[in-house]
């Protein structure tokens, strides 16, 4: 039997963490989550997942950042291992240069918008992760 793939959630909202972590859960994930980005970076290096969804707008530190530090420290870091992150945000920017700028500065792997609809996610995690569903 496979493992279950290990899913990080970081939002400071408690309904969207609440709904994301019960709703991987249910389809076999094994979800860890953190309520802000310095918390998603440390739990994101000390075990790392093999999937982050990542909100931009947090307290501490926000997602860009948190993302391109962690795709630094798994350029930078032989032993570290590499997972996808995906950004999650209500925030549209104004443009689409400012998006794909945006995208790219933070590294990040996807980027989807609130609301979001969950087989979305899931579909994501999947083709990131070179995992396909049963």
């Amino acid at each position: 039997m496979e493992r279950a793939l290990k899913v990080l959630v970081v939002d400071d909202e408690p309904d969207i963490l609440e709904t994301l972590e019960f709703s991987l859960a249910r389809r076999g994930f094994d979800v860890a989550t953190a309520a802000d980005g310095l918390e998603g970076l440390e739990k994101a290096k000390r075990v790392p997942p093999d999937f982050m969804i990542l909100d931009v707008m947090l307290p501490g530190c926000n997602g860009y950042e948190v993302s391109r530090m962690l795709k630094e420290w798994m350029d930078n870091d032989p032993g570290s291992a590499t997972f996808p992150i995906m950004l999650l945000t209500a925030r549209k920017v104004d443009t689409r240069d400012r998006e794909k700028f945006i995208a790219t500065w933070s590294r990040a792997d996807a980027c989807m918008y609130k609301p979001f609809e969950m087989e979305e996610i899931v579909s994501t995690i999947h083709q990131l992760t070179a995992c396909r569903p049963a």
